[in-house]
């Protein structure tokens, strides 16, 4: 569906006029496409796994979370879609910039 998605969309910026503005959507939709390469480059090991025990009663099998591989990469997914959003949206890390750096720095100066 974000292979079906990503041709519709660029079908759509191509017959847009250059512009500023088509400039930050290709940008966006490259991001998107980023972030979901990197979401199934992180969850699919998990579900291979979990569809390999379930069919076959092998693959791997974890006594804890913090020796559980997939879980761990799951988690860093949770971290890494935010920093990707921020990374490839200038306009996202100025707002970013703005709310979370201004308000600590304020804080600190207030002191």
């Amino acid at each position: 569906m974000t292979i079906k998605l990503y041709v519709i969309a660029r079908y759509q910026l191509a017959r847009d006029p250059p512009s500023t503005e088509r400039d930050n959507k290709k940008e966006s939709l490259r991001t998107i496409v980023f972030v979901v390469i990197c979401f199934l480059t992180l969850w699919c090991p998990s579900f291979v796994n979990i569809i390999v025990r379930q069919l076959t009663k092998n693959g791997l099998k974890f006594r804890n979370e913090a020796t559980n591989l997939f879980a761990i990469m799951a988690r860093l997914n949770a971290l890494s879609t935010p920093a990707l959003y921020i990374w490839g949206s200038p306009a996202l890390r100025k707002a970013v910039k703005k709310t979370i750096w201004g308000t600590a720095c304020a804080n600190l100066t207030a002191r």
